[in-house]
């Protein structure tokens, strides 16, 4: 992985750029062909991010827990086993994706703010964004929840037509 495939993933690349002395490209984020399958997904990040927050931690625990011992007894890190070593690198690992997931995940939130008609930003934030504990909903559930006077199958024409085509 690349210094700048590392900064773009922890959502540093200004950073990199100003190191590099890279001219900053201002990006702006155009929601045109959005999938709902990608917005699917970002239950999934939010289920990863804590998943692997709470690995992080409990790694974390476990070195403390190893290098308290070490220090009781008198043992040098270098004389320790592979594992103990090891654990610094998966520890990095761990990391990288959480930044990556997090990444990911504002992305699919900032795509959420672009949306310019309110209508389809606030069927696309409930039943996407909203609740992320609980299953997705299915279509004719999320035109019930928000009381529209139309089916399912109506609703999802109408916002993957949006999302797709960028006509809001």
């Amino acid at each position: 992985m690349s210094a700048r495939d590392f900064f773009t993933a922890i959502d540093m690349l200004e950073t990199y750029n100003k190191i590099m002395n890279i001219p900053g490209n201002d990006e702006h984020f155009a929601v045109t062909d959005l999938d709902t399958r990608e917005l699917g997904r970002y239950r999934s990040y939010v289920y990863r991010e804590k998943m692997l927050k709470r690995e992080i931690l409990e790694l974390t625990q476990r070195r403390l827990r190893v290098e308290k011992l070490m220090r009781e007894r008198g043992v040098c890190p270098e004389l320790v086993q592979n594992d103990y070593k090891r654990g610094r690198s998966r520890m990095i690992e761990l990391w990288l994706e959480l930044s990556k997931v997090m990444l990911k995940k504002r992305e699919l939130e900032r795509s959420l703010e672009q949306i310019p008609s309110p209508f389809v930003r606030k069927v696309v934030k409930h039943r996407y964004f909203g609740d992320c504990g609980e299953r997705l909903h299915s279509w004719a559930q999320t035109a019930s929840e928000l009381e529209l006077p139309m089916t399912g199958v109506q609703l999802r024409c109408i916002i993957t037509k949006a999302l797709q085509t960028g006509n809001f």
